[in-house]
């Protein structure tokens, strides 16, 4: 069967071999052609050859020979009689044969990191992608997965386990960027959203905590229709792992679209965040803050600004939470029952841990 991909170095063959060339298919249609004006026609001699068995023919200037396979019967010609002229048909089948190769796993796996990459131009995207057999308008979501003690586990081999995970899906992609990171694509159902990507990932998380106790954090991309868009969808999964685990460490599963404030502090320049912590803090720095203090806070603000339900979170009176969230006001002059305030210690928090990564404190 004819490809893009034989049409291709058929092509290239142009500028070595000057006379009329060309590919015919067994039912005699001229597929390719070297000159223009004979393309798409069909060939008589050609399909008499393959009704009569017949290897070689020269008639009226050309030379003709079928090429059969297990699989494929076609017929090369050249407008050339000479001595030479089976041999230059026999040299280009030998280049139509490697173009006709199935692609390897290895092939489709480099092109797909290509792409994630921006490694291959919009315009070859489509074409190197029907060469490969790789759907280009598949329903697909990237996950990209970390898994922090990775490197202590022996023999693990975390592409092993998805495919154990999903052993009917022939259609998704592994690749492993280094020894503790990896990229999943995975092929989804047409018309599937951000809730089937997320359900994935939890399938994902429990298989790996349950079975084989990994910690594992997964960052979520776009649920996408064009293979143009994994690139899209592969950065967007590497922002939410990233910013997820900067922010919020407890939490395994991070989509893009759900990032909150992280997002935002995320693409904020380091010398305004550093302002920021100077003007809420003045003298003070937030690692002034005992551990108790800081624990008060966080339970405090799961609690939604409620005293009581804190007090009873930390098994601690009343009048002792009051206490410490009046330590805080006068330390930095916040008063955290107060929204505003509270909303600022916040951000003050996200943004000190923001700092904290890029001086290298947290790190994959």
């Amino acid at each position: 069967m004819m490809t893009q991909k034989v049409i291709d170095v058929l092509e290239q063959a142009k500028d070595i071999i000057d006379d009329e060339f060309g590919y015919i298919e067994a039912d005699g249609r001229v597929i390719y052609s070297s000159n223009p004006l004979s393309q798409n026609r069909i060939n008589t001699v050609a399909i008499d050859m393959i009704k009569t068995d017949t290897d070689l023919e020269i008639f009226e200037g050309r030379t003709y020979k079928v090429y059969r396979s297990q699989t494929d019967t076609y017929v090369l010609y050249i407008n050339n009689t000479e001595p030479h002229a089976e041999k230059l048909l026999d040299m280009l089948n030998l280049v139509v044969m490697k173009a006709k190769e199935p692609a390897s796993a290895y092939d489709k796996k480099l092109f797909i990191k290509n792409l994630l990459y921006d490694n291959i131009l919009p315009g070859e995207i489509y074409t190197k992608a029907r060469e490969l057999h790789i759907a280009t308008g598949a329903t697909r979501v990237v996950f990209a997965i970390y898994i922090p003690n990775a490197k202590e586990i022996k023999d693990l081999n975390i592409g092993e386990i998805l495919t154990s995970i999903f052993p009917k899906s022939t259609k998704d992609f592994i690749i492993q960027l280094d020894n503790n990171i990896l990229v999943f694509i995975k092929e989804l159902k047409p018309g599937s959203n951000d809730e089937d990507a997320y359900k994935v990932a939890r399938i994902i998380l429990d298989t790996l905590n349950s079975e084989l106790l990994l910690k594992a954090y997964i960052g979520i991309g776009s649920v996408v229709d064009d293979i143009k868009e994994l690139s899209m969808s592969y950065k967007e999964a590497e922002a939410a792992l990233k910013i997820g685990y900067i922010f919020e460490k407890d939490k395994y599963i991070v989509s893009y679209h759900k990032l909150g404030l992280g997002r935002l502090i995320y693409q904020m320049p380091t010398k305004l965040c550093e302002m920021f912590l100077e003007e809420v803090f003045k003298d003070v720095k937030l690692s002034d803050f005992d551990p108790e203090l800081i624990q008060t806070v966080e339970m405090f603000f799961e609690c939604n600004l409620n005293v009581s339900e804190t007090a009873r979170q930390l098994y601690i009176h009343r009048n002792t939470l009051v206490y410490r969230l009046d330590k805080i006001e006068r330390m930095i002059g916040l008063d955290l029952r107060k929204f505003e305030d509270a909303i600022i210690f916040k951000m003050a928090m996200l943004v000190n841990q923001y700092l904290e990564y890029t001086k290298g404190n947290i790190t994959f």
